[in-house]
């Protein structure tokens, strides 16, 4: 029977299949979401069933209601078969965490229902400067040192060294919890850190001291409350409180008792940190949420500066490849080659098993190898013909003019060296190169890496001069060079690198253009009888230079 189509009481938003943002209008009784088309909203998904829930509208509060779906549905992380929704609320349908979301919103804010009655009960509620762990002159004041406290500031010290060791949010999560069921009593364990693009919190780790971390799911309220009021609470009985008697999360799951601290700085809340447990044997108690609290702060402080770290290092990587790019552009026939020989090189240090960070370092200098052609003029850099030897040994001098002008920039300890492998990479084993005639392990690994990087793609790439040399000469002629030019190691990982991915990856892009170009040229055809066959292109040419490989993201 056709629904009722009236006022629309709210809004599903979502992104469709071609991944952009799209918003669904809520104007029936009752809407259905699905898999089929038959659906008021269709979601493309196989992990979707064909009809997958309801969202039933009272005039008041909105119910989402699964109907014996395959793949589950979840409200804010937690897989539910029926539950009233509040704005705000992330459904995900099929997959809790790679399924696809939808963000619920009421359409009329007063149709909101109203916030469960607040009596006074036993409760702790607390920020940052009321913890003795943080406020240490709260220990002064009130006399509070005892053994407790002494190995608790002492276990403090301990966790803030190691997190403040860690490099990513993931890890961090991780260990903040490793960490904290070493020194609380507590049965579950979650930390929900807000995502950077819609500050939508999102679970980051799980803990059960025993049993499936899968299975622990926290109090949707307690957390939003903490996290929008950046304080800590605890709930010595939540069964008991009236403050939490009608949330269904509580209830469900039956928590004895509850502690959540807001992982925060000064600047910003990064998260949450809940612990829970669902027994009488042992409640949290006061001193034990000022530790939470402090150590949650600790690690807003940690989360921070990993936050300031990554965008320091997107900040360097754009500021690199704006300065390749700028070489790049002032010829459009060798565009390209500094970001090439970036990849090719850390693809080589890969193969050597270097650290990840020695890659990164060797990338980068790759970017900017040829930076000093910013001092060669363009009749030169640009000639079609051989040059002279006044002209070359103009040409050379980039390397040197890359080196003086890197130089000039203040590199983080990390970097500090990258002028010199940037610069040497003209350098010859046997001292016979330049800019500094170094040879031998004088010169940089990262250098030795990049010489070779360099040499492969200038032949295999056309140049002004000359068209480009098919693969298997041009590693006929660096095996020429190896151990006069070039380093053997770093000559036998480029063929690891070459047969591995350069050609197999060639191999793939020229069968995607072979496919391209027949499908957007008109075919011919060869008529025999009542039989028509379309003529094929003739076999397309695998070239280094119409084929660009980007085998290694950064």
């Amino acid at each position: 029977m056709e629904q009722h189509v009236g006022k629309a009481w709210g809004t599903l938003k979502y992104r469709d299949a071609a991944g952009k943002e799209a918003t669904a209008m809520l104007n029936k009784p009752v809407f259905r979401i699905g898999r089929l088309a038959d659906n008021d909203l269709q979601i493309d998904d196989p992990y979707v069933s064909r009809l997958h829930v309801e969202l039933r509208f009272d005039g008041v509060q909105a119910t989402l209601v699964d109907r014996s779906s395959t793949g589950a549905t979840y409200v804010n992380d937690q897989r539910v078969s029926e539950a009233q929704l509040r704005s705000g609320d992330r459904l995900a349908l099929g997959r809790k965490l790679a399924g696809t979301e939808i963000v619920f919103e009421y359409a009329d804010q007063g149709a909101k229902p109203a916030e469960a009655a607040e009596p006074h009960q036993v409760m702790s509620v607390i920020d940052h400067s009321q913890t003795r762990y943080l406020n240490t002159s709260l220990i002064r004041a009130t006399q509070l040192t005892n053994a407790a406290t002494v190995n608790r500031l002492k276990a403090l010290y301990e966790i803030t060294s190691a997190i403040l060791a860690l490099t990513n949010r993931e890890e961090l999560a991780e260990k903040l919890l490793t960490l904290l069921f070493d020194v609380l009593p507590a049965e579950r364990g979650v930390i929900l850190l807000a995502d950077p693009k819609d500050n939508t919190l999102r679970q980051q780790a799980a803990r059960l001291r025993s049993g499936d971390a899968a299975q622990v799911s926290p109090s949707q309220t307690i957390v939003r409350r903490v996290y929008e009021g950046n304080v800590a609470e605890l709930c010595l009985d939540a069964r008991n409180d009236a403050r939490f008697a009608g949330q269904q999360s509580i209830i469900f799951q039956s928590i004895r008792s509850v502690m959540c601290a807001p992982i925060s700085s000064a600047s910003r809340i990064w998260g949450v940190c809940y612990l829970d447990n669902l027994t009488t044997r042992k409640t949290f108690e006061d001193e034990e949420l000022e530790f939470l609290m402090a150590v949650s702060r600790q690690a807003g402080l940690a989360l921070e500066n990993i936050y300031l770290l990554e965008e320091q290092k997107i900040t360097f990587q754009s500021f690199v490849t704006t300065l390749a790019a700028s070489i790049d552009a002032r010829d459009d026939l060798t565009a390209g080659h500094s970001a090439r020989v970036a990849r090719y090189s850390r693809s080589i240090a890969k193969y050597m098993n270097l650290p990840e960070a020695e890659r990164r370092r060797i990338y980068y200098a790759g970017l900017l190898h040829d930076y000093g052609k910013i001092g060669t003029r363009e009749a030169i850099l640009c000639k079609p013909g051989k040059l002279t030897p006044e002209e070359y040994a103009h040409m050379r001098d980039h390397a040197k003019n890359t080196y003086d002008i890197l130089s000039k920039i203040h590199f983080t300890r990390d970097m500090q060296d990258l002028p010199l492998v940037a610069a040497g990479h003209h350098e010859n084993l046997d001292g016979s190169g330049y800019p500094f005639g170094l040879k031998g392990d004088e010169i940089p690994l990262g250098a030795r890496i990049i010489a070779v990087a360099d040499f492969f793609d200038a032949l295999t790439h056309k140049r002004h001069y000359r068209e480009p040399m098919p693969i298997e000469e041009v590693l006929e002629l660096i095996d020429e060079s190896t151990g006069t030019k070039f380093d053997p190691q770093v000559v036998a990982a480029l063929k690891q690198f070459v047969q591995q991915e350069f050609i197999p990856n060639q191999r793939k892009r020229a069968e995607a253009e072979a496919r391209r170009a027949q499908a957007q040229v008109p075919q011919a055809a060869l008529i025999d009888g009542d039989t028509t066959m379309p003529v094929m292109p003739p076999e397309t040419v695998m070239s280094p230079e119409t084929v660009s490989m980007d085998p290694v993201t950064l």
